[in-house]
């Protein structure tokens, strides 16, 4: 680095910010005040450029509230399931009080992951709803690519949130709420 008088500092900046309207920076490093000069007008596309990644980044937030739609959707339809089957098998028993009737059911188990389903989703979507948060393009493309897929497929696979958490790196991100649960023994 090479050292200046302030008369040739200031020429050498009335040089390069002549006619231009600009944006002083100034950070400290090692008590060193660093000076960055940023150009209005070419910091105007860089603006525009994150408005429209924050508009994709809506998108893709609005899909993930359809999703846990979608999941909520299903964990009602698997209750409403098991209470019918609940209903049929007393219905059965009543009946016929001396034959022994066994029922083997699946939907509430069904209706417990589609609730761990939905609070994945919408855990996806308050993360990716944080600005707080430095989401990149590529992450928010993987999400559209793996819905997208979904609906080629006409399925929604249960670990879909998982997968979409996985690519937020949500898993290293966020801390665990109960750490007592990871402890062994």
């Amino acid at each position: 680095m090479e050292r200046v008088t302030l008369k040739e500092y200031e020429a050498a900046k009335a040089a390069v910010l002549y006619g231009k309207e600009y944006e002083e920076i100034s950070d400290m490093e090692n008590n060193v005040i660093h000076k960055r000069y940023v150009d209005k007008v070419e910091n105007k596309p860089a603006n525009e450029e994150k408005e429209e990644l924050s508009e994709s980044r809506q998108k893709v937030i609005k899909r993930m509230y359809k999703l846990v739609y979608w999941f909520a959707d299903e964990m009602l339809k698997y209750e409403d399931m098991e209470e019918q089957e609940k209903a049929e098998f007393e219905r059965k028993s009543k009946e016929e009080p001396d034959k022994q009737i066994i029922m083997v059911s699946t939907s509430g188990n069904n209706a417990r992951v589609m609730k761990d389903c939905m609070r994945e989703a919408r855990d996806a979507a308050e993360f990716l709803r944080d600005r707080e948060n430095d989401i990149e393009e590529w992450q928010i493309t993987g999400i559209n690519a793996m819905c997208d897929q979904c609906n080629v497929e006409k399925i929604i696979p249960y670990d879909l949130p998982t997968a979409i958490k996985g690519l937020l790196c949500m898993h290293i991100l966020c801390k665990p709420l109960c750490i007592e649960a990871y402890k062994i023994g």
